[in-house]
């Protein structure tokens, strides 16, 4: 999960920059017809969103505790670039497409909070996740260190060793199991949330 997360940051960053240097900050695209502006984006935009989403899963597994902060600064990225696009689709002037750079400057300013808040979870996952992944990699040498040929002493010592191991594996089970309920609960959270509406001034004053 880890390599996984550190490949996933790196495309994301490389991505945010090469849209920053090539899209936003270039002046010539402002001239340029809404639908050419899309053809020459498209992609990268396409990628950015998908890299957010999945930056996003990665990250509340590793720090499930800042979950709302995590989901705020994603939907801020994606609103952004949702503006973007749906700018460039209203097919008007060439005003259009400079209103829709606009969004996209601001998507990069989103993209950039993102970035550094994966960074920052990265050197710092949540304190259980750390315990998993430590307890997993020993797990992982459980093979390799039955199969060496060792004095009888030395291969009791490791006989205990395995029977531990397979105990941290139920617990690495256990605990990973309360990551996904945790998980689960946080996402009928938000929906449960997400139903609110304030309380217009009408009706506050009927």
């Amino acid at each position: 999960m880890i390599q996984e997360y550190e490949e996933k940051i790196g495309q994301f960053e490389v991505l945010l920059q090469r849209i920053t240097t090539d899209l936003t900050s270039n002046v010539v695209l402002e001239k340029m017809t809404p639908t050419d502006v899309w053809r020459r984006s498209e992609r990268d935009i396409t990628s950015l969103r998908d890299l957010a989403r999945q930056l996003r899963d990665l990250m509340l597994l590793l720090k499930p505790e800042v979950a709302p902060t995590i989901r705020r600064q994603v939907d801020a990225l994606l609103e952004h670039l949702k503006a973007f696009e749906e700018t460039l689709e209203k097919q008007g002037s060439e005003g259009d497409s400079k209103a829709a750079l606009e969004e996209l400057r601001r998507a990069s300013i989103e993209g950039a909070n993102l970035l550094e808040l994966a960074k920052k979870i990265r050197e710092n996952p949540s304190k259980s996740l750390s315990t998993i992944l430590r307890l997993k990699e020993v797990y992982d040498a459980k093979e390799y260190l039955s199969a060496v040929s060792i004095p009888e002493a030395s291969f009791i010592r490791f006989e205990n060793l395995k029977r531990a191991i397979k105990n941290l594996n139920l617990s690495i089970l256990n605990i990973e199991q309360a990551l996904k309920d945790l998980k689960n609960s946080l996402d009928a959270v938000s929906d449960e949330l997400s139903k609110f509406q304030p309380i217009s001034e009408e009706k506050s004053e009927g």
